[in-house]
Parts: C-alpha cells; sequence; structure tokens
C-alpha cells in the first residue's frame, strides 16, 4: 500500500469522516499488456480486497492506459482482447490507448481509442496510422539498445502516456500506478517518471503485494487457462538465453513480422558493427540462424537484396565514452551489385582496403576510433554500403566539431574520396 503521507492536509487525515475514497482522486493505471499488469488490473477487477483505497467501489474512476509501439506481437493483441476487453466492458472501465504521431515529440500523439466498452487493440501502426518503434530504427539505421535506461521504453510507451495524462488530466491529482513486480525494485527505485509537480503518486500493486513473475502467470492461468507472455516488441534486446526459446516460438509464429526486424539489424550493424540485438557478439539474426528459423531468415534475405542499396558516408565523433554524435550522408543509390563496384572503386583510389567482416557488410575505412585511448574528442569515419532505408541526419554544428577534432591528413582523404565520388556518380548517372 503506498504511503499517503504528505498527500493530504494532515487535518483532514486526523478527521475520522474523511477517507481516502472520498477524496475522489483518479486511479490511472499503465497497462503495459504483459503479465505483471495484466494480473494487477485484473485482481483489481475481481478482487476488492486488493484494491487501491482511492477506488471507488465502481471502479468508475479508474483509467487504463496503454501505449503501441506498432512492434508488439499481435498474439498478445489476441489474448487481451479475449480476457481483458470483456471484463472492462462489463465493468464500464475507461480504456484509452495511444501511439506516437510521428518521429518527433513536436507530432503528438494518436488516440487510437478512448472508451468504457472496448472491443479491439490497436497494434497495427499502418492500418491504425501511427508510427512505429521499429519505422524509427529503419530509418536511423539503430537498434534497441541494452543501455539500462530503455530508452526505446520511454519514447514508445512513456512518453505518449505521460502527454495524453498531461492533456487530459492536467493538474488533477491522481494515483498512478504501474504493475513492476517484486523482483523490479531497482526499477522503482530509478524510476524517471516522477510526481509531475506534485500532482502524480506513484503506486506499485504487484510489487507491494509481493508477487513475482510466476504468480502473476500462475494467477492468469488459473482464470483463463494461458500462460500469459512478456509484453515486449520482436526486436526488444530484453530476452535473456532462457526466455529465448519462448521468444523463438513467438517470432515463428508471426514470421513477416520478425523478418522485418531481421532487415533492421542487418543496417543497423553495417553502421555499427557492435549493435547486434541482444550484444556486441549476440545478434537476433545469429540465434535465428542457430534455431533453424528458415522461415524467417529466408523472407529477410528477399527483402534485403531485392530492394536499392545505398553507399553511405559515416562518421562520429566520440565526446566521451557512449556519447557521439553521428553524421550520415547517402552518397549514391543503386543496386547492391552498383554500390559494392563504387565502394571497392573508392578504395583503389585512396589506398585503403575496403574490408568485409564476418557479417558480410563492408567498410572502407578513411579513420578509426583509438580504442585503447581515455583521450576524448575521438573520431572514425567510413563508407559502407546497405539497404537504402536511412535517410541523411547529422546535428547543427557537427561539421565544426569534425574540423576541430579532425588531422589535417584525414580532412585532405576525405576531400580526395569526395572528389572522386563526384565524378564517378556523373559516370553512373550519365
Amino acid at each position: 500500500m503506498a504511503d499517503l503521507t504528505g498527500l493530504f492536509d494532515i487535518e483532514d487525515l486526523a478527521r475520522p469522516d474523511i477517507h481516502v475514497d472520498d477524496l475522489n482522486w483518479l486511479l490511472v493505471w499503465s497497462y503495459g499488456m504483459g503479465a505483471d499488469s495484466t494480473a494487477g488490473i485484473v485482481r483489481t477487477i475481481l478482487d476488492p480486497a486488493f484494491r487501491h483505497p482511492a477506488l471507488l467501489p465502481d471502479l468508475s474512476n479508474l483509467i487504463l492506459v496503454t501505449a503501441q509501439t506498432g512492434d508488439e506481437f499481435h498474439s498478445l493483441a489476441a489474448l487481451v482482447e479475449k480476457h481483458v476487453l470483456p471484463l472492462l466492458r462489463s465493468h464500464n472501465i475507461r480504456m484509452v490507448e495511444v501511439a506516437r504521431a510521428g518521429p518527433s515529440t513536436d507530432d503528438g500523439i494518436v488516440v487510437l481509442q478512448d472508451t468504457r466498452q472496448p472491443h479491439r487493440m490497436h497494434f497495427d501502426a499502418r492500418e491504425h496510422r501511427f508510427y512505429a518503434l521499429g519505422d524509427e530504427n529503419r530509418e536511423n539505421g539503430i537498434q534497441p539498445q541494452k543501455s539500462g535506461k530503455r530508452k526505446c521504453t520511454l519514447k514508445s510507451k512513456g512518453w505518449p502516456m505521460d502527454t495524453w495524462r498531461d492533456r487530459e488530466l492536467g493538474t488533477q491529482p491522481y494515483f498512478h500506478a504501474i504493475g513492476y513486480n517484486h523482483d523490479e525494485w531497482r526499477r522503482i527505485a530509478k524510476e524517471p517518471v516522477l510526481k509531475l509537480g506534485g500532482h502524480r503518486e506513484m503506486i506499485y500493486p504487484i510489487h507491494d503485494a509481493g508477487w513475482i513473475r510466476q504468480h502473476c502467470r500462475e494467477y492468469l492461468f488459473e482464470l483463463f487457462g494461458v500462460w500469459w507472455p512478456k509484453s515486449l516488441c520482436a526486436e526488444c534486446p530484453y530476452v535473456s538465453k532462457t526466455e529465448w526459446p519462448e521468444q523463438l516460438s513467438r517470432m515463428l509464429a508471426e514470421p513477416e513480422t520478425t523478418a522485418r526486424h531481421v532487415v533492421n539489424e542487418f543496417v543497423a550493424l553495417a553502421f555499427n558493427p557492435r549493435s547486434g540485438l541482444f550484444g556486441p557478439d549476440d545478434t537476433l539474426t545469429d540465434r535465428l540462424r542457430a534455431s533453424g528459423a528458415a522461415s524467417i531468415l529466408e523472407p529477410a534475405e528477399r527483402e534485403i537484396f531485392a530492394g536499392p542499396w545505398a553507399l553511405y558516408r559515416v562518421r562520429r565523433i566520440y565526446f566521451a565514452p557512449g556519447a557521439a554524435w553521428r553524421s550520415v550522408e547517402t552518397v549514391f543509390r543503386g543496386t547492391p551489385q552498383q554500390t559494392g563496384r563504387l565502394l571497392r572503386g573508392l578504395a583503389r583510389k585512396v589506398h585503403l582496403p575496403a574490408e568485409t567482416d564476418k557479417r558480410g557488410h563492408t567498410r572502407l575505412w578513411l579513420a578509426r576510433r583509438p580504442l585503447d585511448s581515455k583521450t576524448y574528442p575521438q573520431v572514425e569515419g567510413f563508407f559502407t554500403i546497405a539497404p537504402a532505408h536511412v535517410a541523411d541526419k547529422q546535428r547543427d554544428g557537427f561539421e565544426r566539431h569534425w574540423v576541430t577534432h579532425t588531422s589535417d591528413a584525414l580532412r585532405e582523404l576525405d576531400m580526395k574520396a569526395a572528389d572522386h565520388l563526384h565524378r564517378r556518380q556523373d559516370t553512373l548517372t550519365a
């Protein structure tokens, strides 16, 4: 149970005729759709003894808010629609479903539904016209990373829900429930969603009940006869090797969805050879290949080599470990064969090798980071080829920092490469 001290006037709390439910606060639950939050919500509905004291008997002040990333497994939507939504309808509980409208916060959010009678979930970004996390990864040539900060979760789930709550509730005080289980106390301790100026009080009903994920899954199994899965995107890096068999079965059930993320990883690895989904030496492709997942890998390979490719110029300035500015420039678009020939020709012109790594990515390095050095800033620059998915992108001020922190020799090499590519493009496009 949350400690309510400090939320209300001490005089009010001391009055015997004043109770928490008389204060009529809303309770807004961030519904992640996985086993933990589903168990917490279902138990809240079915077990009055479990309910937070702020909830009214008819649950009319309970709101469920869920955010769609566009990359959840559709099998999870089917479970929610079959088992959770009927409970919400029968108790007339308000459900709000939101998503990002575009890559920038200026694009705002899409409200997919706001109803007390929900009948379906809206997982498909193309069908329902919202911005998917996988599309953002593809356009930027990146993968989610195990940074410990879960930036993709904050961006694709936390931010849309916070935006809706801020817009809808304003400064109205409310309790905000998150379904962290008892093993996730570290996440609670680091929880970045604070009190928003004092009008939001965080509560963790599943954690406070002492339930771990196994308790949640067993509870749902007894009710519904299914082992409720984790809620996670198909490209989530937080899948341990013990969890991999379950994740693999979900991927095999939705091979086209998973194949898209294999393609994204292939492109991301061209831009950064250490960006495997599960770690520098632990890629999604490797795990699928070891598992014999041909139904996923074969369509992914067809997509990789069937579409247009590009020759990219990639530069980074590292200001500290893990803190880099990146510049991406599309130099030429063509077939895989055309871009490969252009890259090898450039290598000959600047008298440097075009190196192909163990995953089949070819790069022409003009400058490598001195990994044994602790002096910053550090720079790296190379040309590479990959499917033409990635948009040109560069921060304001990048060129100024690049000129400041690169050597005369590297800048001369850069100009020589640019001059050669300019002449070759004229020939190729003639």
